[in-house]
C-alpha cells in the first residue's frame, strides 16, 4: 500500500505502525487546475468575441485604456486573470491548510487522529472502543479516487479521516487492526 511508509513519522502508542496518511490533494490540485485553465479560457474567449464583433462590447472591453500616461492594454481580460488565478490560489491555500491540520496513524494499538496545527488536538481510538469504520465516497470523491472514512465508538463518537487515497484497502486496514486487536501473552516468570 502506497500510505503505508516508514519513513512518516510515528505519531502515537508503542505498537507497530500498520498505516500513516494525510488528506490526499493532488488529485484536487490537478482538477482545480483544469477548471480554472478551462475557466480562463471560456470568459477569455467570450470577452474577446464580444470585443471585436459587437459594438456594446467593445465599450464593455475596451482594447486599451489610458490611465496617467500609460497605456494598459486589455484590461479586463487582466482582471479576469488576475480574478481566476486568486481564486485557485485560494482554493490551493485551503487544501493545503487542509493537509497541515489532519494526520492519521493506525498502529496495532489503535487508531492515533492528531487535528489541528497551533492547537493540536490528538485523540485516541482503542480497539476495545472501537465500533465501525464507515465509508463515505460520493460522486465528487469517486471521481478522483479518495474517501471518507468515519470511525465510530461504542461510546458513540465519531472520528473523520478525510479525502483517503485507497479508502477500502484503509477502511479494511482499520477494520482488521481494530477489530481483531493482537493481544500478547508474557509467559510466567521463573521462580
Amino acid at each position: 500500500m502506497s500510505n503505508n511508509n516508514n519513513k512518516q513519522p510515528l505519531i502515537g502508542g508503542k505498537g507497530k505502525q500498520v498505516w500513516f496518511g494525510r488528506p490526499s490533494i493532488g488529485a484536487y490540485l490537478v482538477l482545480y487546475g483544469i477548471i480554472s485553465v478551462v475557466a480562463l479560457a471560456i470568459f477569455l474567449g467570450v470577452e474577446i468575441w464580444f470585443s471585436v464583433y459587437s459594438d456594446i462590447g467593445r465599450i464593455i472591453f475596451p482594447k486599451a485604456i489610458v490611465i496617467g500616461g500609460s497605456r494598459i492594454p486589455y484590461p479586463v481580460e487582466i482582471i479576469t486573470i488576475v480574478i481566476v488565478v486568486m481564486a485557485f490560489l485560494a482554493k490551493v491555500f485551503q487544501l493545503a491548510i487542509l493537509r497541515a491540520r489532519n494526520k492519521y496513524a493506525l498502529r496495532e494499538d489503535g487508531l492515533y487522529v492528531d487535528t489541528g496545527i497551533f492547537n493540536l488536538q490528538n485523540t485516541y481510538v482503542a480497539p476495545m472502543a472501537f465500533s465501525d469504520a464507515r465509508l463515505n465516497m460520493p460522486l465528487s470523491l469517486r471521481l478522483v479516487k479518495r474517501g471518507n472514512i468515519i470511525v465510530d465508538t461504542n461510546d458513540n463518537r465519531h472520528f473523520s479521516l478525510i479525502l483517503i487515497k485507497e479508502p477500502i484497502e484503509v477502511q479494511n486496514l482499520i477494520r482488521r487492526t481494530l477489530g481483531h486487536p493482537v493481544v500478547r501473552v508474557e509467559s510466567p516468570s521463573p521462580p
